[in-house]
């Protein structure tokens, strides 16, 4: 069996440069997809795709962990390119141990969210679209610590402890969450949330935009009372035409399904004013 050595090489403050990381992992681990690491129990699932690289953000066990189409030493060569506002200097990687056979490395100082929007490219909606949905709500004020995980060669996990576990035991056990079922991974953003809040129970979306900045959105809403649907029916119509776009929609008791067109920055004020409790 051939084994490949990866040493990762990081620049820390003053310009000093350290070996980050230097271990052994099977080259037998190349077949794995990303979306086999997203725990059953999920309550949030976010695909965002830039180009050739995508990622997976879920929300588990009160934890959150990201899944990318990234080489482990690709992901640590852009580490290098963060902006000082992700990496508080000085940074190191550490190694931590293995689980199921998946080595897991440490690394501290880094911001979750900012350091996902850099290695994707993104621009900063990312942490606009990210807080309107009320995800950075489910990361601690003082977290500072990122687990990271290699996946055979084109992968990575990366994350809160408890959220890198539980993704490493949903791929190696198979007890993994629907994904095709739910997320449509042609869509720019695609996400699912399943969480206990008053107004609502369910939420599918799937969010595409063109060169132009025009942004279709479709999404299944399940509503835990037809009043609350009511009301939202009534509100989703009177922003959308607001913002001067187009809104069609179904209604199955609980359930709306509706499609809307606006212009690019109305995904901004409607997730302001659609803010997920």
């Amino acid at each position: 069996m051939v084994k490949v050595i990866i040493m990762s090489i990081i620049a820390v403050s003053g310009g000093v440069a350290g070996i980050s990381a230097f271990k052994y992992y099977s080259s037998s681990q190349t077949a794995y997809n990303i979306d086999q690491f997203i725990p059953a129990n999920s309550t949030f699932v976010a695909h965002v795709s830039t180009g050739s690289t995508s990622a997976i953000v879920f929300s588990a066990n009160n934890s959150i962990g990201v899944s990318l189409t990234m080489s482990y030493s690709s992901f640590v060569g852009q580490l290098n390119k963060t902006s000082n506002s992700t990496v508080r200097q000085p940074m190191n990687i550490s190694y931590v141990g293995s689980y199921d056979g998946f080595m897991i490395y440490e690394t501290n100082g880094l911001n979750l969210l900012s350091l996902l929007a850099s290695q994707l490219n993104l621009t900063t909606n990312v942490t606009t679209y990210a807080n309107n949905l009320s995800l950075t709500s489910l990361l601690p004020s003082n977290y500072t610590t990122i687990y990271i995980t290699p996946i055979g060669f084109s992968g990575v996990l990366l994350g809160m402890p408890a959220g890198v576990y539980a993704a490493i035991a949903a791929g190696s056990s198979g007890h993994n969450f629907a994904y095709s079922k739910y997320i449509d991974q042609s869509a720019n953003l695609s996400f699912y949330f399943n969480g206990s809040t008053p107004i609502l129970s369910t939420i599918t979306a799937n969010i595409t935009y063109s060169q132009s900045g025009n942004i279709t959105l479709n999404a299944y809403v399940n509503f835990t009372s037809p009043v609350y649907e009511s009301a939202f029916i009534a509100s989703a119509a009177l922003i959308f035409d607001q913002m001067n776009a187009s809104f069609t929609y179904h209604a199955y008791n609980t359930l709306i399904e509706f499609t809307a067109s606006f212009a690019g920055s109305g995904f901004t004020n409607l997730t302001q004013a659609m803010k997920i409790p």
